[in-house]
C-alpha cells in the first residue's frame, strides 16, 4: 500500500528550516517572495529579525518550506502517496498537494489564516500529557471556566486545551490536572487557536475564501474536521470550520490505520507527526464509530423528527432563557452595534423599562465604565435579562426562526411564559421591575455553584446548614443560596476538600427561605398579571415538567414559586425532553451556559447551540447559529 505524507503545522517551524531546498526550487521561491513581500530565504535560514516565531510569518512560511520537501520527495522517491494528512496549517500543503490549489493560491490562503490569527483577542494553549481525552474532558468540565476548549487530540494520551488566557493560565486549571497526573505544559502562542476563541477569525476567513475556486481533489486527504476523508468537491466548509474547531488528529491517523495503512512519512521539518504517528499505531482508537466530538454544523444532515408535535417535517426548536447569575455588563454588545432586530427590541424593552423606572435600561447595560465589573445589582441585572433573552428571540424570528416549544430555568421562566403568549411583554417587565424593587432590600445574600455531586449537599448537613439548595443543573453542578457570609464559610471548606467552586454576581438569597417573608407581596404582584392560555408548550425547570392548568389557575403562586423554590432543571431534562437528538435547543441566555450543560452536563444527549456568549464574536456566533438552524430545520431565509 502507498504510504501516508503528513505536513506539520505551526510549532515546528525552526530557524534554518528549508535548507537546500530553496535553490532547488528558484521559480517557486520566487513566487513566494513576490506575495509574501519579503525573502523566504532570509527569514527562514537566519532570521536577522526575529519573526519567523511570529504567527503572520510562521504560517506561510511553514506553508511554503512543507510544499518543497513534498516536491523533493516526489522527484527523488517518484512514488505518490496512496493518502495524504496535515496538521492545522499542514491541511493546506495536503490540500496543495491533492491539486486543490496552485501553490500561490495556497501561499495567499495561509497569509491571510495567519494575519486573522495574529490579530485574535490574547488567548493560551497547553498540552495535557499522560491523560486519555475521556479524563481530560472531565476535568475540564469541572472547572468553572467556559472559555476552555479541547483544541487537539493528538494521541491516546495527549490533548492540548485552548481558551481565554485568563482562565488557562489560572492556578486551579493547572492544579487539576497536575493533580490527577499529567503534565501541563503552556505552549509559546499568542492565541486561542482551534477554539471557540477563534469565532471572528473564522468568519473574516469564510469571507476571503469565498473568493476563490478549487479543485477537485486527485489524492484523498483526511479532514482534521472530520477524521474522515475530504470530499473531492465543495469542501470549502471543511477548511474554514478546522479554524474553530479541534483537530481531531488521534481519530484521523486511526481511521488511516484502520484502512491498512501503515507507513507514514512527516514532510517538512521535525519529527512530530512522525513520532505522534509511531504512538497511534501501537494504541490507534477503535474506529467503529467516531469520537462524540461535535459534528460541522454546516454538513449537519437535518433530522426529521418533531417531539413536540409529532409531525415529520422538520426538527423542533427548543428556545432555553437564563436566569440570575448568567448576566455580565456588555451582554449582547455586538448585536446591539451591528443586529438592527436586535438592537430595535432591546431600544423597545429600554423606552419601556425607563417608562416605569426613570432609568435607561440601555444606557446600564451597556454602560463602558463598568465592563468586567460584576452585573449586580437587580433593579437592572433582573430587566436585563428579561429583555436580552425577549430580544434574541425578536432577532431570531427576524432571521426566520421561531420555537415550538420553550424552557424557562429561574427568571428565565419569564421569558418563557411572554414568547410562549401566556402573558404579555409589558405585563412581564412591570413584573420584574417590581419584583427587584422588593427583593432588592435583601442584601447580604448570594448564590454559590457547587462542582459536584448533588447528593453531596446532603451528605454533609452541617456545612450546608446555613443555606438551601437553590437548583440541580446536572450530576455535577448544583447551586446554593444563603447569606453572603455563610457562603464564604461554605466555599473555604469545600475548596479545602478540593470541591470546587463559583460565587455567582448575585446579591439576593433567590430560591431560598430568605425570601420567604416577601411572599405575600410577591404574590399581590403575580396577582396584578393576567394570564392566557399560552400558543406554545412552556417548560418549566421549578415544576421540572410542562406548565399545565394548575399553573395558569394559580398564575400569582407559580410567578412567585419561579423565584423562591428550587430549580429542578436536571430532573426537567431527564424526564421531559425525550430521546436523546430529537429535539434542536437554542441557548438564549446571556452566557451560553446552557449550551455547556447539555455539551458535558448530560453528555451531549440534545443538540444545543447559544447564540451569544461573554466571550465576544456574537455577531458571529448568531451567524452560525443561524447556519446550524437551517441546516437542522430547513427553515429560515
Amino acid at each position: 500500500m502507498k504510504p501516508v505524507h503528513m505536513f506539520p503545522g505551526q510549532g515546528s517551524q525552526r530557524r534554518g528550516m528549508g535548507k537546500g531546498l530553496f535553490e532547488r526550487f528558484p521559480d517557486l521561491v520566487a513566487q513566494a517572495d513576490e506575495c509574501l513581500g519579503y525573502s523566504v530565504e532570509e527569514v527562514c535560514l537566519r532570521d536577522p529579525d526575529g519573526v519567523l516565531a511570529r504567527t503572520e510569518y510562521t504560517q506561510p512560511l511553514l506553508y511554503v518550506v512543507n510544499v518543497l520537501h513534498h516536491l523533493d520527495r516526489i522527484s527523488r522517491d517518484g512514488v505518490e502517496p496512496g493518502f495524504l494528512a496535515g496538521h492545522s496549517l499542514g491541511e493546506y500543503c495536503a490540500l496543495f498537494a491533492a491539486g486543490g490549489f496552485d501553490f500561490v493560491t495556497g501561499l495567499r490562503l495561509v497569509r491571510k489564516r495567519g494575519e486573522l490569527m495574529s490579530r485574535a483577542p490574547k488567548g493560551a494553549m497547553a498540552a495535557v500529557v499522560n491523560l486519555d481525552q475521556a479524563r481530560t474532558a472531565e476535568i475540564l468540565e469541572g472547572l468553572p471556566h467556559q472559555g476552555i476548549d479541547i483544541a487537539n487530540i493528538n494521541s491516546r494520551r495527549q490533548c492540548v486545551l485552548s481558551g481565554v488566557y485568563e482562565e488557562l493560565h489560572s492556578p486551579e486549571v493547572r492544579r487539576a490536572y497536575t493533580e490527577a497526573g499529567a503534565s501541563f505544559v503552556p505552549l509559546n502562542v499568542s492565541a486561542a487557536f482551534h477554539s471557540r476563541c477563534m469565532a471572528e477569525v473564522e468568519e473574516e476567513f469564510a469571507e476571503f475564501v469565498a473568493g476563490f475556486e478549487f479543485g477537485e481533489l486527485t489524492v484523498p486527504v483526511v479532514s482534521n474536521r472530520t477524521a474522515r476523508p475530504y470530499p473531492t468537491t465543495g469542501y470549502t466548509d471543511h477548511l474554514v470550520e478546522q479554524i474553530s474547531n479541534p483537530v481531531r488528529w488521534y481519530e484521523s491517523i486511526s481511521w488511516l490505520v484502520d484502512q491498512g495503512y501503515g507507513d507514514f512519512h512527516e514532510v517538512g521539518p521535525g519529527r512530530v507527526l512522525s513520532k505522534l504517528a509511531a504512538s497511534i499505531v501501537e494504541e490507534p482508537l477503535p474506529v467503529d464509530k467516531p469520537l462524540p466530538v461535535e459534528e460541522s454544523s454546516r454538513s449537519r444532515s437535518a433530522r426529521t423528527v418533531s417531539a413536540v408535535s409529532g409531525t415529520e417535517d422538520r426538527t423542533s426548536l427548543v428556545f432555553v432563557y437564563g436566569g440570575q447569575g448568567t448576566q455580565y455588563h456588555q451582554m449582547g454588545r455586538e448585536l446591539y452595534d451591528e443586529h438592527p432586530a436586535f438592537r430595535s427590541s432591546m431600544d423597545r424593552c429600554s423606552a419601556a423599562y425607563q417608562t416605569l423606572t426613570g432609568r435607561s435600561l440601555v444606557d446600564a447595560v451597556y454602560d463602558d465604565s463598568r465592563r468586567g465589573q460584576d452585573f449586580d445589582d437587580v433593579l437592572y441585572s433582573h430587566a436585563a435579562l428579561y429583555c436580552v433573552g425577549y430580544s434574541l428571540t425578536e432577532a431570531l424570528g427576524e432571521e426566520g426562526y421561531h420555537p415550538d416549544a420553550v424552557l424557562g430555568h429561574s427568571l428565565g421562566e419569564y421569558v418563557a411564559a411572554t414568547v410562549a403568549g401566556a402573558m404579555t411583554f409589558d405585563d412581564g417587565l412591570n413584573l420584574v421591575v417590581r419584583q427587584a424593587e422588593l427583593v432588592r432590600g435583601v442584601r447580604g445574600g448570594g448564590m454559590l455553584t457547587v462542582l459536584a455531586k448533588p447528593s453531596l449537599y446532603d451528605e454533609r448537613p452541617n456545612l450546608f446548614a446555613g443555606t438551601d439548595l437553590a437548583a440541580v443543573n446536572f450530576e455535577e453542578n448544583f447551586v446554593v443560596s444563603g447569606e453572603a457570609r455563610v457562603l464564604d464559610e461554605v466555599r473555604s471548606a469545600l475548596e479545602s476538600d478540593g470541591v470546587i467552586t463559583v460565587r455567582l454576581p448575585v446579591r439576593q438569597a433567590f430560591h431560598s427561605r430568605y425570601l420567604d417573608h416577601l411572599r405575600d407581596e410577591g404574590l399581590a404582584l403575580g396577582a396584578k398579571i393576567p394570564v392566557s392560555e399560552p400558543r406554545l408548550p412552556v417548560y418549566s425547570s421549578m415544576k421540572a415538567g410542562p406548565l399545565g392548568p394548575s399553573e395558569l389557575d394559580g398564575w400569582d403562586r407559580y410567578l412567585w414559586d419561579v423565584v423562591r423554590r428550587e430549580v429542578r432543571f436536571s430532573e426537567l431534562v431527564a424526564s421531559e425532553l425525550g430521546e436523546p437528538g430529537s429535539r434542536f435547543l437554542v441557548d438564549l441566555s446571556a452566557s451560553g451556559s446552557f449550551a455547556n450543560f447539555f455539551k458535558h452536563g448530560h453528555g451531549g444527549t440534545h443538540h444545543c447551540a447559544p447564540a451569544i456568549n461573554q466571550f465576544g464574536g456574537n455577531l458571529v456566533s448568531m451567524r452560525r447559529l443561524c447556519g446550524r438552524l437551517a441546516d437542522a430545520t430547513g427553515a429560515g431565509r
